[in-house]
């Protein structure tokens, strides 16, 4: 059973986590690549730049060394700026990679401020800014100017001991969230009557009240030091203004840029009557502008001639008479008025693009032969078919532990947060797997994608039985993401499930509902962690049934006589390996002197995972001990054995296991099934593969 809370008894701490997580921006419909705690220490982490293939030890407590330390996250990072300014830079999460030709990049963002690591290096390198506890952390991807509005991937770090989530601000794209709007009904926050507030006038008018301005602040921190070394810390004033200057007070408009390009007047009041009057002309979006509500970490003075508290107005323009104190009120003059935003509907914009659509494909026993096929596009689903989610709902993959005493995190706390969260609908896959007939118990299904990754599916979770919809729920695919359907829903068509009744699919979900040769793993540390979110199929265009019942088998390989380590490959974590779209060097293909295909993976591979205790880092194949001389013995299952030097083997691609021959996989009543030893290095190869050995000279 998942963990639930009970709202009675921590209301209060409910509504104070409603406020820290949705006081920020609300985030586009791109997709959190991960959303969990920001854990920073003094140690350092080894980064490889994909250029020049050179390592680099990187200070942890950097926003780089932070984004090394999350597992199941592919980086590409280059070098091409290491010799000049010391920085290495961030190009590639995953699938979203910089794109000049697009304009598209990665940004960092460090408690407000977007980092400039190119034009300040000594100040901004992601390999050289120190963190602190506390920073506000994260990462966006998208078309330049990058903000969490337009990003189409994001990286989301909370503070490690708050077990909050934190919503992070863009540059300037959003405005604040309304607290009333993050409170259930019936219910109400219980305002102290000696608290203060602060009037904005606009477009709109509304009252600040103290609660709602510090917990804003403490998502969307602006500061700013003087001269005398005073920092001082607040809202920055662009985001106040936003919450009036149209009659869209937050969300992804809540910062009317337009209006603030166009020119008005600011008019900043005291509560004396004081007042002075800015034009946004002269003003910037800068997160130093602010409207401070503390000075060295304690309230502004409220005693004196002039107090500034409750609220001050500072920055690195604002000298003189231009700070003003005691704010009471702050006022919107001369705002522009424009035509209602015109607009289409995102599906009528996808409708003028070219639809992707989804072929489903059902095969005999042999796996070529096709009994059944069709095509179809998320309009016929809609139209045809039940539709699962509202494009509101929010649908989560659990991301994995990073705890070694507890890979499956069975007790479903979460604590580490969410690989995925995205609010999409779409279609039950085994009501696209029955327009071809459906599936037989003990066959699966093969979702492809446009980039060749492939993920398998068993009977049981596209048909699960009562407990197993408890748990994991239906199997579905997205055509739809927040308001974008595909092919603006750029990730479409994406797996994803139910999940039970928290709509959650966590790794104790896969372990209790799937079988084991379909669960996915991610390495970190040594350590094979279970990867729920490793089954978030994108790019879905192909769906292959098969009529044969899968056939398991494990690989033997053995390092320990070179110092090595011992384990079993599972077919499935094999097949998985092979399709692995981040991980080019695990698979090789060789056609023989018969014109047969062969497709598998290096040997030199294989031995990497054994031949010390470093299995799955990019520096798992030990190098030095291939060149120093070992023996790789190859053994069948009939006793057919091979023994090969390393220094031949070393890197090699001319000698494959393979398990996959003409395009199918090599089917268990054949001679050489389950894996193959073949390759243009290979003289005589050696069929039905159970073992791999590695051994000493002497």
């Amino acid at each position: 059973m998942k963990v639930g809370i009970n709202k009675n008894q921590v209301y209060l701490g409910f509504v104070l986590v409603i406020l820290l997580l949705m006081v920020g921006p609300v985030m586009g419909s791109g997709e959190i690549l991960f959303e969990g705690p920001l854990s920073l220490s003094d140690n350092t982490v080894e980064i490889s730049s994909y250029v020049s293939d050179e390592s680099y030890e990187i200070p942890a407590n950097t926003p780089l060394g932070a984004l090394a330390t999350v597992v199941d996250l592919p980086l590409k990072i280059t070098d091409k700026s290491f010799e000049k300014n010391g920085i290495l830079m961030l190009d590639a999460i995953g699938s979203f990679e910089y794109d000049k030709a697009q304009g598209k990049t990665w940004v960092c963002v460090v408690n407000g401020a977007t980092l400039d690591d190119y034009g300040s290096p000594e100040t901004d390198g992601l390999n050289i800014k120190v963190l602190s506890p506390g920073d506000e952390v994260s990462f966006f991807y998208g078309e330049k100017p990058v903000s969490a509005d337009n990003a189409e991937a994001s990286v989301l770090f909370s503070d490690e001991n708050s077990g909050l989530v934190q919503d992070l601000p863009d540059n300037q794209d959003q405005g604040l969230v309304s607290a009333g709007d993050q409170i259930e009904e019936g219910n109400s926050l219980q305002i102290d009557a000696d608290e203060w507030s602060i009037s904005l006038t606009g477009a709109i008018s509304d009252e600040i009240n103290q609660t709602f301005f510090e917990e804003s602040a403490s998502c969307h921190k602006g500061s700013f030091t003087d001269e005398d070394g005073n920092e001082y810390t607040g809202i920055p004033l662009w985001r106040l203004l936003g919450w009036v200057d149209d009659e869209v007070s937050h969300g992804s408009e809540g910062f009317n840029d337009a209006a603030f390009e166009s020119g008005y007047v600011v008019v900043v009041k005291a509560g004396d009557g004081y007042s002075r009057e800015f034009s946004t002309k002269d003003l910037t979006t800068s997160d130093e502008i602010i409207i401070a509500n503390n000075m060295n970490g304690e309230p502004l003075a409220a005693d004196g001639e002039k107090p500034s508290y409750p609220l001050k107005l500072v920055g690195p323009t604002i000298t003189g008479g231009n700070s003003v104190g005691n704010i009471v009120e702050i006022e919107l003059i001369g705002l522009p008025v424009f035509s209602e935003k015109s607009g289409s509907d995102s599906t009528e914009q996808s409708e003028q693009k070219e639809i992707p659509q989804i072929h489903i494909v059902k095969y005999e026993t042999d796996g070529k032969t096709i009994i059944n096929e069709t095509t179809v596009d998320y309009q016929w689903m809609e139209d045809n078919l039940e539709v699962i989610g509202d494009g509101k709902t929010t649908y989560k993959y659990e991301g994995i532990t990073n705890n070694p005493e507890d890979l499956w995190n069975s007790n479903q706390s979460f604590s580490n947060g969410f690989k995925i969260e995205s609010a999409v609908k779409g279609t039950l896959l085994r009501d696209l797997v029955n327009l071809v007939g459906g599936m037989e118990p003990g066959t699966l299904v093969k979702l492809v994608a446009s980039d060749g990754y492939e993920t398998k599916l068993g009977y049981p979770s596209v048909y699960p039985n009562p407990a197993a919809l408890d748990l994991a729920g239906d199997p579905f695919l997205a055509f739809a993401k927040g308001d974008k359907v595909v092919p603006d829903f750029k990730e479409g068509y994406q797996l994803f499930f139910t999940g039970g009744d928290d709509q959650v699919f966590s790794n104790w979900d896969m372990h209790e509902t799937m079988d084991s040769n379909h669960w996915h793993y991610y390495w970190e540390s040594g350590v094979q962690y279970p990867s729920a979110g490793g089954l978030a199929a994108k790019y879905i265009e192909t769906i292959e049934v098969y009529s044969e019942p899968e056939s398991e088998w494990g690989l033997i390989l053995d390092g320990t006589q070179i110092g090595g380590v011992k384990t079993d490959i599972s077919s499935g974590y094999f097949d998985s390996a092979l399709v692995c779209q981040f991980g080019s060097n695990h698979v090789a293909t060789y056609t023989d002197s018969d014109g047969k295909t062969w497709k598998g993976m290096p040997l030199w591979f294989l031995c990497g995972f054994v031949d010390d205790a470093d299995q799955h880092s990019n520096n798992a194949y030990n190098e030095s001990l291939a060149d120093s001389g070992y023996q790789i013995v190859i053994t069948g299952t009939d006793g057919t054995s091979i023994t090969l030097e390393s220094a031949d083997v070393k890197r090699s691609g001319d000698y494959i296991l393979a398990s996959i021959r003409d395009d199918i996989l090599i089917p268990k009543d054949d001679a050489s099934w389950p894996l193959v030893l073949t390759g243009s290095g290979v003289s005589d190869p050696v069929m039905a593969v159970e073992k791999i050995e590695l051994k000493s000279l002497q």
